[in-house]
């Protein structure tokens, strides 16, 4: 319960939310924590975070770097930098040189990686920027990460998708570090911004003709999200690009936003209407919609919804991961779809987004329980993470819902050979059953191979 009241507490100041894998670090963080304030309990804990003033500001500092792991690098997303470089970027300097004024902003920007990427693209772009007014601005809730980013001394593998044309901008320093040139770093401002307390716009975040924010909201609690792109929404010039992680914003309500599908990635642009909307007061704690455990919505697929689930396959298939993602945005909005979860899952998946799967896999699973795909693909996932053990259950589970599910015996066999051999022997005795009941030429797309191949590979 102590622990609920905590996780309740830091997603009510910060959006963040702490997934099952998350909780025995929370706990052993508060346990340690606790011992060096001398505190009695987590009551007094508790107390402590909820005043508000300089104290309770230090320690939700404490938290925030004990609990959050930055990560970031150069150029990060190909996809997603080409279309800034090749797209927006050029339309919004083209359509702003009347008045020659950009104002970009990198919200949760980390160590600072993400904004002087943008610099660099600038400074390619817009060869008189001197004689511009330009705003580029970092911030993240983190003030460790933006001491960071301020230095602008990166390990080489900070910069490991950057080319020469890139790493011209720097030098060698210490302790085998590279150090960004100056005339970069003086392009950048940085400042600590909580996307969900601190009030925005205000007289530094305004008027923004570009947001990029990516894998923030997919740590953050479904209220919070809404909370900021409402923000983010009313920072934004009208006709003013917003740029999230890839499928962050799926299933999430776009009021003063509109879809630009580009190859790579989808793109927010916020409309040329006045906004009415008022953002929920920041004091109260952000509230979850509850369904009842036992409901499974029963929905009425139509046409056009059958056809853009098949689009989505065939997506997939031809491995655009990207475009998996933004037909579920932009054509299954609100769509309370297994078929659509599920490809999405498996889209974030290949896309490595293995937080963003995990939480479409719960989606759909609240739609169909009994799901071996999904607690198949769900094991994919953990073995990915190192997590062999919970991988194991998984596919144990995806037996028990479908005992016939060859794929999930398969894996397991894998992943028994090593450590329990009596297990892999049952798995492969019980797989080479299955699988001589199938036609020869059954086909299986997990493993890009027949019936009858496999059972070759097995004798």
């Amino acid at each position: 319960m102590e622990l609920d009241a905590f996780k309740g507490l830091l997603t009510q100041y910060t959006g963040l939310t702490l997934t099952d894998t998350d909780q025995d670090k929370a706990r052993k963080f508060l346990h340690n924590r606790l011992a060096e304030l001398k505190l009695t309990g987590m009551p007094s804990y508790l107390h402590r975070l909820a005043a508000n003033n300089l104290l309770a500001d230090q320690e939700w500092q404490v938290i925030v770097q004990a609990l959050t792991v930055p990560e970031s690098f150069f150029l990060r997303d190909k996809g997603q930098m080409h279309v800034l470089q090749h797209h927006i970027l050029p339309e919004l300097i083209q359509r702003n040189r009347p008045h020659r004024q950009l104002r970009i902003w990198s919200a949760g920007c980390s160590t600072g990686e993400e904004p002087y990427s943008l610099a660099l693209l600038i400074q390619k772009l817009l060869p008189d920027w001197h004689d511009w007014e330009v705003l580029i601005l970092g911030s993240d809730i983190n003030d460790k990460v933006l001491a960071k980013a301020r230095a602008g001394l990166y390990s080489r593998w900070s910069l490991r998708d950057a080319g020469p044309e890139v790493l011209a901008y720097f030098q060698p320093a210490a302790q085998g570090l590279l150090s960004l040139d100056a005339t970069i770093r003086e392009k950048v401002s940085f400042r600590r911004v909580n996307l969900l307390q601190t009030p925005f716009p205000d007289l530094e975040i305004n008027k923004m003709d570009l947001i990029v924010c990516r894998n923030v909201f997919i740590y953050f609690d479904q209220a919070a999200i809404t909370t900021v792109l409402e923000k983010f929404v009313q920072t934004l010039k009208p006709e003013g690009f917003l740029l999230t992680g890839h499928g962050e914003l799926y299933q999430q309500p776009l009021q003063g936003l509109q879809t630009r599908l580009y190859l790579e990635s989808v793109v927010y642009q916020r409309t040329i209407q006045p906004l009415t909307v008022t953002p929920p007061p920041l004091s109260a704690p952000p509230r979850r919609q509850a369904t009842p455990a036992t409901h499974v919505p029963v929905t009425t697929v139509n046409g056009a919804t059958q056809d853009n689930l098949a689009k989505m396959a065939r997506a997939y298939r031809s491995a655009d991961y990207v475009g998996v993602l933004a037909i579920a945005q932009t054509k299954l909005p609100q769509q309370d779809s297994f078929e659509a979860h599920y490809w999405s899952a498996k889209a974030f998946a290949s896309l490595g987004q293995y937080l963003s799967a995990e939480n479409s896999l719960q989606a759909a699973l609240a739609l169909n329980k009994r799901s071996a795909q999904c607690y198949y693909l769900w094991a994919h996932i953990k073995e990915a993470l190192n997590d062999i053990e919970q991988a194991k259950a998984l596919l144990n589970k995806a037996i028990v819902m479908d005992e016939k599910f060859i794929p999930a015996y398969l894996e397991l066999m894998a992943l028994y050979e090593q450590d329990e051999p009596s297990k892999h022997h049952t798995m492969r005795k019980q797989a080479l059953a299955l699988l001589t009941q199938l036609p020869p030429e059954h086909y299986f797309d997990d493993f890009a191979a027949h019936a009858h191949e496999l059972i070759q590979q097995l004798h």
